[in-house]
């Protein structure tokens, strides 16, 4: 916590879950020579990479005099159903602290395996599970999250939202697309995802695909999966969150997830896609990417908060 001057009973909270799937199967097989099972003791794309970005904002604005109380969360049990973040808003917000507005919520969870990587899967060098020695390819999933086995786009989600078809939270969403042009520079990566005229079920994928697979997605998500979704629900806050592949990642929830697999990921040496850049370039430059915007994001709702439309 480092209280507000202002307003120290209006929080903004920055948050990413630290616990990892829990591995079911006594061996931890490795899924490139097993098949796929299910859990982790590693679990550096979910949610390592997030709890990293945590730290890394906290650390640098902790010298920084806001309006608004800056409190950065790490959650426990959010693969079992978002326990920690359950808890903390309900009891240690609604009951113990009931004076308190939670004004917005950024999170953090699964980033780093996305734009400016992407390409292919990696192939050989321990890898396998698909054809040639290679990890499977993502594929276009048209009831999921796009992506493809070219473009892994970086998401920016934003909620609550209970409509596909409607811009429920335009004031959130104009922000993260401000941010994204004026302060980042990915204009030519970015595009707003809207279901006007699409099925409730396919309405992301089918927009993409209509606007030519953007690199980086901004839109509003109804099946919240994460710790947003408990700010949402249990507070009625608004909330911006930063991720990357879903379900195409091959080692997704496995033994695998580990930096060197993340890193073999990122590399775009070689492939028809990106520029030439290593996988720990591509890495960084993506997880860089994420903490500036956030960031950016903490300063600009400090100054004007923005209330959910639906309250």
């Amino acid at each position: 916590y480092r209280f507000g001057s202002v307003n120290p009973d209006k929080w903004m909270v920055f948050g990413a879950h630290f616990d990892i799937a829990p591995p079911v199967n006594g061996g931890m097989l490795d899924p490139h020579l097993f098949g796929r099972t299910y859990g982790t003791r590693v679990g550096a794309y979910d949610n390592t990479a997030g709890t990293s970005m945590v730290l890394s904002v906290a650390e640098a604005m902790a010298s920084y005099e806001t309006r608004n109380t800056m409190v950065f969360c790490l959650w426990s049990g959010e693969e079992g159903g978002k326990r920690g973040s359950d808890f903390w808003t309900d009891y240690w917000v609604k009951e113990d602290n009931p004076e308190v507005e939670v004004t917005n919520y950024v999170n953090l969870d699964m980033a780093g395996v996305n734009w400016p990587g992407g390409g292919g899967a990696p192939c050989g060098n321990g890898h396998g599970g698909g054809d040639g020695d290679c990890d499977p390819q993502p594929e276009i999933d048209p009831d999921g999250y796009p992506k493809d086995d070219e473009v892994w786009p970086m998401r920016v989600y934003i909620g609550p939202s209970l409509d596909h078809d409607v811009m429920n939270q335009p004031e959130m969403v104009g922000l993260a697309m401000w941010i994204g042009s004026d302060a980042i520079g990915v204009e030519e990566q970015m595009s707003p995802l809207l279901g006007t005229g699409y099925d409730a079920e396919t309405w992301k994928v089918d927009d993409w695909l209509a606007k030519d697979r953007p690199e980086i997605i901004v839109y509003e998500d109804t099946t919240a999966r994460s710790d947003h979704a408990t700010f949402q629900d249990n507070l009625g806050t608004v909330t911006m969150g930063f991720g990357g592949l879903v379900d195409g990642y091959w080692c997704y929830h496995q033994t695998c997830d580990t930096i060197d697999e993340m890193v073999d990921w990122m590399d775009t040496t070689g492939k028809d896609y990106g520029e030439e850049r290593s996988g720990t370039s591509n890495l960084v430059d993506a997880l860089d990417t994420i903490t500036w915007w956030a960031t950016y994001s903490f300063f600009h709702l400090d100054e004007q908060p923005i209330r959910n439309s639906y309250l």
